[in-house]
């Protein structure tokens, strides 16, 4: 028999658990363990406690963020139906982040919106949202600058360096102005835009 024919048969036997290397016998003076196969999605509990389940080709030792892992992956607004949870695609994964659905269930959804005549008032929300959002991070964005604005700096010589056309105060009241200022003005052209 040639050496790629034996290599063939060895690896055929042990998809089969059949190989001499799987049904040697052991013989030792401690405590024999049972070898058990196990079927894809089986679950047991070894001697320590630890829940395990086999998959695959592997085993998974599921811990206690396991059911919380498996619900962050699924689809919960997906229609009936829908397999995208099983091989999800980048623009799924990110959809699921937004609606809670897949890439194909968000452009039907859109798509019946527009049927009915829905799907301005829907832009609008999001467009909303949206703008509200980037509002709140530009807010955290001042208070970064006001903070920044009022550190001090030492120079080489050891000598503070300060500001002198304007006191701490004055510039902190005038960034809120501008800030204010802008926020007002950029919420009234989306109401004009309504």
């Amino acid at each position: 028999m040639s050496k790629k024919l034996k290599n063939v048969k060895a690896v055929t036997e042990m998809i089969a658990g059949t190989h001499k290397s799987q049904t040697k016998t052991n013989v030792s003076f401690g405590e024999t363990k049972s070898f058990v196969k196990r079927e894809v999605g089986d679950q047991w509990t070894d001697d320590e406690g630890t829940l395990w389940e086999q998959k695959k080709g592997y085993k998974v030792k599921l811990g206690k963020l396991s059911k919380l892992r498996e619900d962050l992956t699924k689809f919960p607004n997906c229609k009936k139906g829908c397999n995208s949870y099983l091989k999800p695609t980048r623009n799924d994964i990110y959809m699921r982040g937004i609606h809670g659905m897949c890439f194909d269930c968000v452009i039907e959804m859109e798509h019946q919106m527009r049927i009915d005549g829905t799907y301005e008032e829907y832009e609008r929300k999001k467009i909303y949202a949206n703008m509200k959002s980037w509002l709140k991070q530009a807010e955290i964005e001042k208070q970064a600058v006001k903070t920044a604005l009022k550190a001090k700096f030492v120079n080489e010589d050891g000598s503070i360096e300060e500001w002198n056309d304007m006191s701490w105060e004055d510039v902190e009241e005038k960034i809120d102005n501008e800030f204010r200022l802008f926020k007002e003005n950029y919420l009234k052209k989306w109401e004009v835009k309504k």
